[in-house]
């Protein structure tokens, strides 16, 4: 059986995206564009006389010796790595989403809410971290629908003790990322300008992270059944309906850089050889450093030869599924006859640049294209024959087992997004856009911890993604926050629900322990001190942290666990 990632490259993508993309279809040879004399732009014409005079390169393949190249990857070594030692799941948050972003768009929402209400919203920084916490904590907790979380019945405390309902209907309906009134003509044609400066801010963050040395490039679904003009079908996806960011992510499902599809555009430009999908790669793989032998992978959407040499003059090294109809004067062995070999054969070519095609055969043949890793070494992999109904151990060149290994980070990465997030409705499409960047940035953090954690603590088992947002979350919503108290008394005490006789013991996250504000303690029921390691028992009881602690002339818990390291 062919394996998943191979099955799942040669996808098909719709005929709206084929129609988009038909006038920027791939060359199948390289271009070397001659010097031209200075022309004034007149008209059409002058436009595709200038096209004519470029000489496109042909490539001959013939089956001689693959010779690898030396591609020994080049760190990048940060600085900052001892300076995380001590991080919090809070702070590696904070470093993607900074407190400059929450503030301008504290600033934009409270601007937005005059201009539509006639009066401000008075919102600030802290409360939009308050609802983001809200968020993350409605994506691992999830309900039917947003006011579950404030009815009786159904309440949850991580959300509704936050703020009232009222109030955070209210901010999700006004939440702004720009002035509507300030932006030109110009900017405007870029179809997302409503959210673009929090989309550039927030990719200027993700890229100041080195990256690692193999990546993957592929679309990003963001699902979306409502009316937008950027919505796109996809019948091959699990979420047919949608908004497609094209990402470049790590081997960790780490993203670092993205970009939203808006479709066709520029469509006088002068089309790269390359083609439509082929610059994509290269838009993408322009934010790597070059010369230090980082490897790109691709599903055969994007691939080309002319992108293969592109990539190879800036030190970047790639694999990919690759279509034959993009690829002239390369004569492989045809599927029957590899058929008719076994499951396991195989046939390739090089060219005059080094480069390789092979072509395999498991339960259908497969065209991969490689600029530094070939059939050699020849590996096995075990494989489930369905007449004989055992297993087999089925030959596999380097080639592939190297494309099965890297490419699927992408698909990694809409999993991980997938598994908690809360979906908001809106009738501003954009939002959902921004919601699932913020489940990204989680995401992130969570990826970047764990590599520190590696790196600086390897004893140290790191947080799965769960306990992580939820460590975000809590942080969100409390850390140098005021405790309120959200909603009407209750009209009957019959209708209060009965509390439990003992109280959880709960884990604060270190940010809001020693964040210095808003810990009063009380007198509650008797229970065992949070801090002391005798087992002391105590009254005291911190209501923001919610543990008990001693507060007596013999021992002052209270004080040391707000202040303990």
């Amino acid at each position: 059986m062919v394996p998943l990632l191979i099955t799942a490259a040669l996808k098909t993508h719709s005929s709206d995206e084929e129609e988009n993309l038909e006038d920027e279809s791939v060359d199948q040879t390289s271009v070397e564009v001659q010097e031209e004399e200075p022309t004034t732009s007149k008209d059409t014409t002058t436009k595709q006389l200038a096209r004519g005079k470029v000489k496109r390169k042909e490539y001959q393949w013939g089956k001689k010796q693959f010779e690898p190249p030396a591609v020994e990857f080049v760190e990048c070594v940060e600085e900052e790595d001892e300076d995380r030692r001590d991080w919090t799941p809070y702070q590696y948050f904070k470093d993607f989403v900074t407190e400059e972003m929450l503030q301008e768009i504290a600033e934009e929402t409270n601007l937005y809410s005059v201009q539509k209400e006639g009066k401000s919203v008075n919102t600030n920084a802290k409360e939009i971290e308050q609802i983001l916490g809200m968020y993350m904590h409605m994506g691992l907790v999830q309900l039917p629908n947003v006011r579950a979380y404030w009815e009786m019945e159904t309440r949850y405390p991580a959300v509704c003790e936050v703020m009232s309902r009222d109030r955070f209907l209210k901010l999700l309906t006004l939440i702004h990322f720009q002035d509507n009134f300030s932006v030109s003509e110009d900017e405007k044609k870029d179809k997302l300008w409503k959210l673009r400066p929090w989309l550039e801010k927030l990719r200027q963050r993700f890229l100041h992270v080195p990256p690692e040395e193999c990546h993957a490039v592929d679309e990003i679904i963001v699902p979306f059944k409502g009316k937008s003009h950027l919505r796109c079908y996809m019948p091959a996806k699990p979420h047919k309906w949608g908004f497609k960011m094209w990402g470049r992510t790590g081997q960790s499902g780490f993203l670092y850089d993205f970009d939203v599809c808006q479709g066709a555009e520029n469509l006088d430009k002068e089309k790269p050889d390359v083609g439509a999908t082929g610059d994509i790669i290269l838009k993408l793989t322009s934010t790597l450093p070059a010369g230090k032998n980082h490897k790109v992978f691709a599903d055969n959407y994007f691939t080309s030869v002319p992108l293969v040499e592109h990539l190879k003059q800036r030190g970047i090294y790639f694999i990919g599924t690759v279509q034959m109809n993009k690829v002239k004067n390369c004569q492989l062995m045809d599927e029957k006859e590899l058929k008719t070999k076994g499951r396991g054969s195989l046939d390739f070519r090089v060219n005059q640049e080094d480069n390789i095609i092979v072509r395999w055969y498991d339960n259908k043949a497969v065209n991969l294209l490689s600029s530094f890793v070939g059939v050699k070494p020849l590996g096995n992999v075990k494989c489930w024959d369905r007449k004989a109904k055992t297993h087999l151990m089925v030959p596999r060149p380097a080639i592939v087992e190297a494309y099965n290994k890297f490419m699927g980070s992408v698909d990694l990465l809409d999993m991980l997004s997938a598994l908690y997030k809360f979906s908001f409705r809106s009738r501003r499409w954009y939002m959902y856009i921004w919601w699932h960047t913020v489940t990204v940035a989680v995401i992130n953090a969570w990826n970047r911890y764990r590599r520190d954690q590696k790196k600086l603590n390897p004893r140290k088992k790191p947080l799965p993604l769960r306990r992580f947002q939820a460590s975000v979350g809590t942080s969100l919503t409390s850390t140098g926050k005021v405790t309120v108290k959200c909603g009407r008394p209750l009209s009957s005490p019959e209708a209060a629900p009965t509390p439990p006789r003992r109280r959880p013991t709960s884990t604060v996250p270190p940010d809001v322990r020693k964040d210095g504000l808003d810990h009063f303690p009380t007198w509650e029921t008797r229970q065992r001190c949070k801090h002391c390691k005798g087992g002391n028992c105590t009254h005291v009881y911190c209501g923001k942290c919610k543990v008990h602690l001693c507060l007596n002339k013999d021992r002052n818990c209270f004080q040391a666990y707000h202040h303990a390291n």
